[in-house]
């Protein structure tokens, strides 16, 4: 297994640090997919006579560049931080040329005002229809697949951007347009340090509150979960996850107030609060199977909440597949995670977010490609619809043990909805979901580089640390074996004795003549020189 003082090392959030030198330019090649649906039958469908047929034309691809800019380290362990996005058009791999071809689309801002006075009262339904008839506007338009994606010129546009200039500040409606202005947000997210300073402030106030020693054990191993049982309102703090958006830790669009606020214990919810939800570049460590995240883009104009689905392998790296859950499209007032996107206790059908809010009050929704897991009459009242999981599904494939984005595909669907049954011009349209587009947000691969760091990481490393721990044991073994083997033959050196016997031989030859033989034997030696001999080395 990996040393984990080799990860934090290499891909900790610091000035400077490798993970922070990818993080602001991030090296992926993420590509946008647009798919169009063009209108068939035109004639036929404003007679009455047939549905609404739709042919999906596409794809139109962009790549999309990302950078965090004017980044800076916050005192209390925090990451504040401007994401800018570009998209360039990669003509080689799309269909055609947004420029040239053409299509047939509903007239949105025509539908779009014309619904949204449908919400307020009959006689400002009938007001408005009486103000557009005079501008003569088609209800399908033959426009452009460029100037439906980034805008076209359309006079209800060009009057609201006059007189309402504060609320509409451009001129061309287009979906892409639209979709990806995000301006400049100031976006701060929770980096390790502050999540375990908030951990240890949360875990000492429960201490503080005389509970068992099995809930403080259970408390300090299963924090994050725990913390969400505390509290209907607040989502579990985690790394890398936003901590306020715009100086906000929710979405004042969908009711969200400040914590001081004499109502914010009702209207604060899991729903609006987008603490605790991830902006999709990087996610925390060491993902179990039971994680559960969610994931925020402008565009989306909500959190979308994605699951563990299962696990594999991608170029033999550990992989996890997390899906988009069946309830991210879904808004019912029993959920506290779906009940602010009703309004007037009114929800939209299965399958359906509300993205009004953020496109200025025209009734747009947000959905998976063909409504696929949505209420099946959505798909089944158009034709030329077909739900089909792996092409319409949303996925992202991390690495497990870094949160690190291995691949991705985010699909969403943009679609108009429309009640008109006040205007007899625009009458076939009434009650109907129209799609309009549908975008796919893929990471196909990631760079050299990355893939270098996860081979070396997870490929490599593994091979060389048990390779390395071997030779270590190989050498500890040895160096022991030495140290017994001398500890050994020391201690047969201090018990010998030298015997010169061992090496000499006897000689034969008397060395000693007779008379002093004889004059030794009157001191008693010469029975100890009859006995032992002299010796001589033996030289031969």
């Amino acid at each position: 297994m990996l040393p984990r003082s080799t990860i934090s090392n290499k891909l900790s959030m610091y000035e400077g640090s490798y993970l922070n030198r990818l993080w602001k330019k991030p090296p992926l090649e993420v590509f946008i997919s647009i798919y169009v649906f063009n209108v068939t039958n035109p004639v036929a469908f404003m007679r009455g006579e047939e549905r609404l047929r739709l042919q999906e034309i596409g794809p139109y691809v962009y790549q999309e560049f990302l950078e965090h800019r004017n980044s800076s380290f916050n005192p209390n362990g925090t990451l504040s931080f401007v994401p800018v996005r570009r998209q360039v058009f990669v003509p080689e791999r799309s269909v055609g040329d947004p420029m040239e071809d053409r299509i047939m689309i509903p007239n949105i801002a025509l539908l779009g005002v014309s619904s949204a006075a449908y919400r307020m009262s009959t006689f400002a339904a009938f007001a408005v229809a009486a103000a557009l008839k005079p501008l003569g506007m088609a209800p399908i338009l033959n426009i452009t697949t460029h100037d439906l994606l980034w805008g076209y010129d359309d006079p209800l546009v060009r009057i609201a951007s006059t007189l309402l200039p504060e609320l509409i500040h451009f001129q061309k409606l287009g979906i892409l347009d639209r979709m990806f202005d995000d301006g400049f947000d100031t976006v701060t997210i929770n980096l390790p340090e502050s999540v375990r300073n908030q951990q240890q402030e949360m875990e000492d106030s429960i201490m503080n509150d005389d509970v068992s020693d099995a809930l403080a054990d259970r408390l300090h191993e299963e924090y994050y979960h725990d913390l969400v049982l505390r509290s209907k309102t607040e989502e579990p703090i985690r790394d890398y996850s936003i901590d306020v958006w715009n100086g906000s830790p929710g979405l004042a669009h969908w009711g969200y107030v400040a914590k001081d606020h004499w109502d914010a214990d009702r209207r604060n919810t899991p729903c609006n609060t987008l603490q605790g939800s991830y902006d999709g570049t990087v996610f925390p460590r060491n993902i179990s199977k039971t994680e559960v995240f969610k994931v925020y883009r402008k565009a989306f104009c909500r959190t979308l909440p994605i699951a563990f689905e299962r696990e594999g392998e991608i170029d033999g790296i550990k992989a996890y597949w997390f899906s988009i859950q069946e309830n991210a499209f879904e808004s019912s007032m029993d959920d506290p995670y779906t009940s602010c996107y009703c309004k007037n206790n009114q929800c939209l059908p299965k399958g359906l977010g509300d993205l009004s809010p953020c496109w200025y009050n025209i009734p747009v929704a947000v959905s998976l490609p063909h409504f696929y897991k949505g209420d099946p009459t959505l798909s089944q009242a158009i034709d030329g619809l077909s739900p089909n999981k792996e092409k319409h599904d949303a996925v992202i494939i991390m690495q497990p043990q870094l949160g690190i984005p291995m691949k991705a595909n985010i699909r969403v669907q943009i679609s108009l909805l429309t009640n008109v049954s006040f205007n007899s011009e625009l009458r076939p349209f009434h009650n109907t979901v129209i799609p309009l587009i549908w975008a796919e947000m893929s990471l196909e691969k990631l760079t050299p580089e990355l893939i270098l760091l996860l081979n070396v990481l997870f490929g490599i490393a593994p091979y060389l640390q048990t390779g390395f721990v071997c030779l270590l044991a190989l050498l500890g073994t040895s160096l022991l074996a030495t140290a017994v083997l001398v500890l050994l033959c020391s201690s047969e050196a201090t018990t010998f004795q030298y015997d010169p016997r061992k090496s000499i031989r006897y000689s034969t030859v008397n060395m000693i003549p007779y008379p002093l033989r004889k004059e030794l034997e009157k001191f008693g030696e010469a029975e100890i020189i009859r006995r032992e001999p002299l010796l001589i080395e033996n030289s031969a």
